[in-house]
């Protein structure tokens, strides 16, 4: 289920939430599973299987190794042990992942570098992937290493331990919350309902439903187009659907994210905040400090750092970037052209350390950065590797094949477009100073914020009602 679909936002949310403030706080708990679990399989269907039994075989292995780790006389009692069971969890996670997410992809390789005929089928595979299983698994996995580091005690309810996981706001499509980050909230003595935050959390879900329905899915129709068969291709054109492409998937994102961290503040949850104006960034190392941050607070802590980080001299510096832009690049998708877009983004974290890019030089504010990521969402978006070299190609001007303004690109040049264009960039390239003075001015005045928050809800509902919705871009992943 869609969180902008007409069934979440005209059934679901509100009958759930009527529920949830009326009922009983020792039922909530109980309450919140039931209707997670219920939301889950209405998306998953038979494939909740999987995740249900990694549910359980996680809950036990984790106890497991918490046992294995305890230190009854001041040494731990079977650290052998203890890494054994974390490396069968770790393995046992990423099977299913393998399986259904980069068994095709493998294949595909496979065929490329030997031409083995049993692997020239693999595009005509069928697969079906469990929603939501990159998210989850990398729950799972932050979960066991963190039990195993001793950061968290093992959780011995499985009714807590299956809420961490099947909670329906970050099931699907994140942020990536550890255990640590709502370990107390999922105790009902210390979760409350607080009037502010049911208030601050439809305020934060109405934002992130806006963000959707009236900027990303609208840019998202000119994306589609100039991705499409039938574009009369050119230089605008191209950089069109580039610009709104960028726009697009930060909007659609940050929106889901958004709808979820606003969901689960209504029922007394504090999720980790994933975006923070990245194309406001000043360098691309910059940008994915504020870009999808529990991602990226996951490869650095469970992968960069692990692999000695930045503390073993540059070449083991720029290894280890590219291992983790290279493991980034494919936890979104089993293609040559997430390949590129990933070690692409590694490449310029190397040339900045070596100083040579320096964005600040050109005095420009985050106009460099944004270009530069916009460069790379082309591959992202891109369906393989011709049309990449298609589109970079007609943006670059350089293919007298392509001309510059084709008369069939005016149907492009719509008013709308251009002016949420400029909307998304005032939004997303404003100084940060300026808008923390906006953002400061706006919570002082929380009567207007309702109004508006309302006003944004019904405009969205409207749009949902005439021109239908579209899944979020990081369902696919």
């Amino acid at each position: 289920m869609v969180f902008s679909s007409p069934g979440f936002l005209f059934l679901f949310f509100p009958v759930f939430f009527a529920l949830y403030f009326v009922l009983p706080r020792a039922a909530r708990n109980s309450y919140i599973l039931l209707a997670s679990f219920a939301f889950y399989i209405l998306g998953a269907g038979a494939l909740t299987a999987v995740a249900l039994v990694l549910l359980m075989l996680n809950w036990l292995l984790g106890q497991l190794i918490a046992h294995l780790r305890r230190e009854p006389s001041g040494a731990a009692a079977r650290p052998g042990a203890a890494r054994l069971a974390l490396a069968a969890g770790i393995v046992m996670n990423l099977a299913p992942l393998i399986f259904f997410k980069y068994l095709l992809f493998l294949a595909q390789v496979l065929h490329d570098v030997s031409g083995a005929a049993p692997f020239a089928t693999a595009a005509t595979w069928k697969i079906v992937l469990p929603l939501g299983i990159s998210f989850y698994v990398f729950h799972f996995l932050s979960y066991l290493l963190d039990v195993y580091a001793r950061r968290i005690e093992a959780e011995t309810s499985i009714q807590k331990f299956a809420i961490y996981i099947f909670l329906f706001p970050h099931l699907i499509a994140g942020p990536v919350v550890r255990y640590a980050e709502v370990r107390e909230q999922l105790n009902l003595k210390y979760r409350r309902l607080v009037g502010s935050d049911v208030f601050w959390g439809m305020v934060i879900f109405c934002i992130g439903l806006a963000k959707k329905m009236l900027i990303a899915d609208p840019l998202g129709s000119v994306v589609d187009v100039v991705h499409g068969p039938t574009v009369a291709m050119s230089t605008y054109a191209a950089w069109l659907g580039a610009l709104c492409y960028s726009f697009q998937i930060y909007f659609d994102f940050s929106g889901y994210t958004d709808m979820a961290i606003g969901m689960a503040r209504m029922m007394g949850f504090r999720f980790p905040r994933n975006f923070n104006r990245p194309y406001a960034a000043a360098s691309i190392t910059e940008f994915w400090q504020r870009w999808h941050m529990t991602l990226s607070r996951f490869f650095r802590d469970y992968v960069y750092i692990p692999l000695g980080g930045n503390r073993r001299g540059n070449l083991a510096t720029y290894r280890n970037s590219f291992i983790v832009f290279g493991l980034c690049a494919l936890w979104h998708g089993a293609a040559y052209t997430f390949l590129i877009w990933g070690l692409g983004h590694g490449a310029l974290l190397a040339f900045e350390r070596a100083g040579w890019l320096n964005s600040a030089r050109w005095r420009l504010g985050s106009l460099p950065v944004f270009v530069l990521a916009t460069l790379l969402w082309v591959p992202f978006r891109a369906v393989d590797l011709g049309q990449t070299g298609k589109l970079l190609r007609a943006m670059s001007g350089l293919d007298p094949a392509v001309p510059l303004w084709q008369d069939a690109n005016r149907v492009l040049a719509d008013p709308k477009v251009m002016f949420l264009l400029a909307l998304a960039g005032l939004i997303c390239l404003l100084g940060d100073k300026p808008f923390q003075r906006l953002r400061r001015r706006s919570l002082r005045q929380p009567l207007m914020m309702g109004v508006y928050s309302c006003l944004l809800y019904l405009l969205s509902c409207l749009a949902v009602v005439e021109g239908g919705f579209n899944p979020f871009i990081y369902f696919q992943f």
